[in-house]
């Protein structure tokens, strides 16, 4: 089964010369080829390999500093997966099918906006325990109308992407889920936006239409995401070689490197450095080049 190393970015000849040097200096075999057209406003290519290479844990982290230096994501598979064969693709939703955090978006409608925003920004970095943040970040939301949850959704971005990504997905068949340490208020409206198959994220308690500062159930952090993820591919009987996992912090990283493609998009640092595919320079419709798409084979689906 082939390998792979997608270039995202300011792609120019001289650039993929280089990278062409680099691949013969490391024994590296595979023609590079373009994915996007000439009128795409970000270039990719593809590099097939022949098998894994031995040594990919190296060659992840040469990858990684190539990107951190040139501004190109440098992405390394060690399988490519089949679009055409589908199985189970699950989602973060914050940060990751929206362009915001839930919770700190409701810390602006209580007025502790800032305060709470930093225990979050801390959380995804992996510096604080996600569990402890969140029970501790949730109940300064006591006494916050819920009136206002449905203001904080319309105000919401969409990732750049998701609907194309969606749309192919579904086109083949895919199982989609979120797998979200957000709330089900607002996953529950991602998924029927986009026509996802199901969620899992956290339950606000409200009492008498206010936050009660507390949560019902299971919180899901990144040891819930995993096993999520595990009983869907098993409920499903999906084939775990082609599972997709796609999020941005720190309590993704188990789901990403049990997915067969874990895609940290536009994540933190640590994420950046511990994630088998870190994506920065497209939305949510890049994981469809990392599955050897062309934009014209994107387009006809999606026009």
């Amino acid at each position: 089964m082939s390998a792979s190393i997608t270039l995202i970015g300011a792609l120019t000849p001289e650039y993929l010369d280089e990278f062409n040097a680099w691949l013969d200096a490391r024994s590296l075999q595979g023609a590079i080829r373009l994915l996007t057209d000439a009128d795409d406003n970000i270039a990719v290519a593809q590099v097939l390999l022949p098998s894994e290479v031995a040594n990919s844990a190296v060659v992840r982290t040469e990858l990684l500093a190539l990107s951190n230096e040139t501004g190109i994501d440098h992405i390394y598979q060690s399988t490519m997966i089949d679009i055409r064969r589908p199985s189970v693709a699950v989602f973060d939703m914050d940060s990751t099918l929206i362009k915001a955090e839930v919770m700190d978006e409701l810390a602006v409608e209580a007025g502790i906006g800032e305060q709470i925003a930093a225990v979050t920004a801390s959380a995804m970095r992996g510096e604080i325990d996600f569990v402890e943040s969140f029970v501790q970040r949730l109940a300064l939301l006591k006494g916050l109308s819920s009136e206002v949850m449905d203001g904080v959704y319309q105000r919401i971005q969409h990732m750049d992407g998701i609907s194309t990504l969606m749309t192919v997905l579904h086109h083949y068949g895919w199982h989609t889920a979120i797998l979200s340490g957000g709330f089900t208020y607002f996953a529950d409206r991602v998924q029927a936006d986009y026509g996802m198959a199901e969620v899992h994220a956290n339950v606000l308690e409200i009492k008498e239409g206010v936050l009660t500062g507390r949560h019902l159930g299971d919180i899901v952090d990144a040891e819930r995401k995993k096993l999520l993820l595990t009983q869907i591919v098993e409920t499903k009987k999906a084939d775990w070689s082609q599972t997709i996992a796609c999020g941005d912090g720190a309590n993704d990283l188990l789901m990403l490197n049990h997915a067969a493609l874990g895609v940290a998009l536009h994540a933190k640092p640590l994420v950046r450095e511990k994630a088998p595919c870190p994506m920065n320079n497209l939305g949510l419709d890049g994981i469809l080049y990392l599955l050897g798409m062309t934009s014209a084979e994107i387009r006809d689906l999606v026009v």
